[in-house]
């Protein structure tokens, strides 16, 4: 009886062993697939071959490669609202054209797996050109934030649309996974220099109020 009793258990067990890894393999597996499935699912891929406006200005390296977040300085300049057509849209970068050149923007997705990827892409570009704000810049700024330049006095806005995502908000708070509401929300901006040097920007009742490090 107690043979048969140490069967069962050991059936059960195995049983359990068995659905337990089973149920392991399929959620490492769905995570490998959340990424591609994610930009399927998300209606991004109709992007693809549309034109599109960037709505922050970008900085790109000499291999034409586009961070997230911009350095403070850069070798090439997209200002905002610049033309752009899509290329193709992958969960690790958004490959397009603009002014003839192509680009890579890496690292574009907010949060893990590629969550609110719709909300990640138009972070970055809108289908509008007039939703970009260029026409409500303050035109003492106008000329500053189309060459890249931050001034104090500037708005949020007009920062972002001069230098683009900062790297942090705070000095340890990197941006990869903050929407574009919650970078607004903060008034501690910390672009990358050079190496780990930083430029502070603080504002103040939403205006550019200093800039440390610069």
């Amino acid at each position: 009886m107690c043979v048969k009793n140490l069967q069962q258990v050991t059936v059960v067990r195995d049983w359990a062993m068995c659905r337990g890894r089973w149920f392991l393999s399929f959620i490492l597996l769905s995570l490998a697939l959340l990424g591609c499935e994610g930009i399927k699912g998300s209606g991004v891929k109709e992007f693809e071959g549309q034109t599109v406006f960037n709505r922050v200005s970008f900085r790109a390296d000499e291999e034409n490669k586009i961070k997230n977040a911009n350095p403070f300085s850069g070798i090439i300049l997209i200002p905002p609202g610049t033309v752009c057509t899509i290329k193709s849209i992958s969960p690790e970068e958004i490959k397009f054209i603009a002014a003839g050149e192509s680009y890579v923007l890496t690292n574009w997705r907010i949060g893990y797996g590629g969550v609110n990827t719709r909300a990640s892409f138009y972070k970055f570009f809108l289908e509008n050109k007039e939703a970009v704000g260029l026409d409500k810049i303050n035109p003492d700024f106008r000329e500053s934030v189309l060459a890249g330049i931050a001034e104090v006095g500037m708005t949020k806005a007009e920062v972002l649309l001069s230098l683009g995502y900062p790297a942090y908000l705070g000095k340890e708070n990197p941006t990869t996974d903050d929407s574009r509401a919650a970078i607004l929300s903060s008034d501690n901006w910390y672009y990358l220099k050079s190496g780990k040097e930083k430029v502070l920007l603080e504002f103040t009742a939403g205006v550019l109020a200093q800039i440390e490090g610069q």
